[in-house]
């Protein structure tokens, strides 16, 4: 006991004396920026004044290194005009800046083409792609975080916590285990105790870390014979299985992405994969109950079909491993290529062919906040060779890159698109499927706030308006290109709170599995590794301050009052969907749900307006 009282103290210890590092390294930083700032001088300033406007600012800087916010200039007409930059400074010799007024490549803007957003004396480096593996969308060419802008890295308040936090975790975890976490530890013990239950395990194909997998079942496909009389007792005596795919209450998980996909070592010792094929039945309750489990997608002796009915540990084996090839579609498709890779091409893009007086460009660099600069961390240390990734998961390095490949052969435009997506796997209408209410809720919320009446209608009163806006097409051109790589097919994502939530109770999520997926049943034995680096991963990214939430815009690029109405209108309209979400949740006891777990992941105060943790 006094040895773990003294790990403790120490451990307190060390966190003051990191914390007292860090602030006074940030005083110093503050205090050398502020000193910077007075010494800014403006040594020519030449103001374009067309008409009765000013258009355009050129400013030329004593080399320093600061951060400027905006520029407003009074006319000697008496009219204010705002200058947005949001940009460190360091590097230039002058600046040009046009007026924030949002406008497109089209009607005026279209006849009196300016010059961009540029520095004349000390031009920035160029945005450039670079390819990542091959049949991966592209990215930022940088090979380490020291390579980035400026204004695309943490701050330093962020920087400081991302480290801070989890040394702190690291420390109280090892002294005290995770009893004494500071999170959600409800959702943990729920899961610890309830994670073998059929139950559970089909709420999460709804509501867990990843709902996009399940599918309606029309016919039962012909590399999974299932049959009557192997569902038949879990479907009882009034109906069949027949009847059921027929009233469209049988659905289907298909692993077929992970097939033949080698796998990696850790510590040496071989692990596995499986591609399995798991079966649902929603239930009279409104229960999303599996039926039938298989293990690979050939069937025959070697490849039993498990069944509910099957002895206890037998059935929690197989659903251990759908639960397995779950993780690594979650983590390498849904969460890293539909989320993090793919953002940074449509923020890469806009960076490259949008100029900042670009109503679209001013709509999306909000949501480009240090995303360049946590998918670069994650090419350095997570999903690099000999990464977290690569140490840590089954599928290793050269699994994960096939992942991600056959991810992206699959990649459409409309499957980002959560009505389609919803619609095309056809579970538009399964009940407790809260990821799906609470996503149509902001899916429409957005798409107001930016279509029907608002932000687009501002700058394209119709579709001609659309078509001659050529900076608009060589960004889409650009993310179809460099994205979809091109694809002729081609034509994120509920909150990583989850992965901690559902994840951190191993079992519930392994990352990898020490013995290969039974051949027969009666096994007597889960083998599974004891790896759950990555749900503590992504707690340690989660939930420290310097976030900013959805709908939330520190930096003001709009200036005219119209897009500033319409953003208050949108920030309105997420308080709205949070009051409903919160008192649904305070209900789920009384809906008759199979899980009272409250649904949280897509309440807008949970949600970061940028991909980046």
């Amino acid at each position: 006991l006094s040895i773990y009282l003294s790990i403790y103290h120490l451990s307190i210890y060390l966190s003051i004396i990191y914390l007292s590092i860090y602030l006074s390294i940030y005083l110093s930083i503050y205090l050398s920026l502020l000193m910077e700032r007075s010494n800014v001088a403006f040594l020519e300033g030449h103001i374009q004044e067309l008409g009765a406007s000013i258009m355009k600012i050129k400013l030329s800087l004593i080399p320093t290194s600061w951060y400027c916010s905006f520029i407003t200039v009074t006319s000697p007409k008496g009219v204010a005009y705002h200058f947005p930059c949001y940009q460190w400074m360091e590097g230039r010799g002058s600046l040009e800046l046009r007026e924030g007024t949002g406008e497109s490549f089209s009607g005026e803007r279209k006849r009196n083409i300016f010059q961009r957003f540029i520095t004349t004396v000390v031009p920035l480096p160029p945005y450039r792609w670079k390819i990542w593996n091959t049949g991966i969308p592209e990215c930022l060419n940088v090979s380490s975080m020291k390579e980035l802008e400026s204004e695309s890295t943490f701050s330093f308040v962020k920087g400081a916590l991302f480290v801070k936090r989890a040394v702190i975790c690291t420390l109280d975890i090892f002294v005290n285990g995770f009893s004494t976490v500071e999170f959600l530890f409800a959702i943990l013990e729920y899961v610890t105790e309830h994670w073998k239950e059929d139950a559970f395990f089909g709420y999460q194909f709804l509501n867990g870390l990843n709902p996009k997998m399940i599918r309606k079942c029309t016919r039962i496909p012909p590399n999974f014979p299932v049959t009557q009389e192997m569902v038949a007792k879990s479907l009882g005596d009034n109906t069949t299985l027949e009847k059921e795919l027929k009233k469209g209450n049988i659905f289907i998980v298909d692993y077929q992405l992970l097939e033949d996909v080698p796998a990696g070592l850790i510590n040496g010792r071989h692990q596995y994969i499986a591609a399995p094929l798991c079966l649902l039945y929603l239930s009279p309750r409104n229960h999303l109950m599996p039926l039938a489990i298989q293990l690979s997608q050939i069937p025959g002796p070697l490849s039993p079909i498990f069944l509910p009915s099957d002895a206890e540990w037998d059935w929690i084996l197989a659903k251990t491993w759908v639960r397995n090839a779950d993780f690594h579609a979650h983590q390498a498709v849904a969460h890293l290529l539909q989320t993090h890779l793919l953002a940074e091409v449509f923020a890469m893009a806009a960076i490259r062919q949008l100029p900042m007086c670009h109503p679209l460009y001013k709509l999306l660099i909000p949501h480009m906040r240090y995303t360049f600069h946590i998918n670069t961390l994650a090419r350095e240390s997570l999903i690099s060779k000999g990464g977290i990734f690569d140490l840590y998961t089954a599928v290793g390095y050269e699994g994960l890159v096939e992942v991600l490949q056959r991810g992206t052969r699959a990649l459409t435009l409309t499957s980002l698109c959560l009505p389609d997506d919803l619609e095309a796997r056809g579970v538009s209408s399964l009940p407790h499927y809260y990821y799906k209410e609470d996503g149509l809720k902001l899916w429409a919320a957005v798409e107001r706030s930016a279509r029907e009446n608002c932000i687009i209608d501002l700058y394209y009163p119709n579709d001609c308006s659309v078509q001659e806006d050529c900076e608009l097409q060589k960004w889409m051109e650009e993310v179809f290109e460099k994205g979809f790589l091109a694809q002729e097919s081609s034509g994120k994502a509920a909150s990583p709170y989850l992965a901690f939530d559902f994840g951190a109770w191993m079992p519930n999520f392994p990352s990898s599995m020490r013995k290969p997926p039974p051949s027969t049943k009666v096994v007597g034995g889960v083998y599974i590794s004891p790896v759950c680096c990555l749900p503590l991963f992504s707690y340690f990214l989660n939930s420290f301050p310097n976030q900013v939430r959805l709908g939330n815009y520190p930096e003001e690029h709009f200036t005219e009052e119209a897009p500033k109405k319409l953003i208050a209108a949108f920030q309105e309209e997420l308080k709205r969907i949070s009051r409903e979400i919160e008192q649904r949740n305070k209900s789920l006891p009384n809906m008759g749900g199979p899980v009272h777990l409250g649904y949280k992941y897509l309440n807008p105060p949970e949600i970061e307006n940028s991909v980046s943790i």
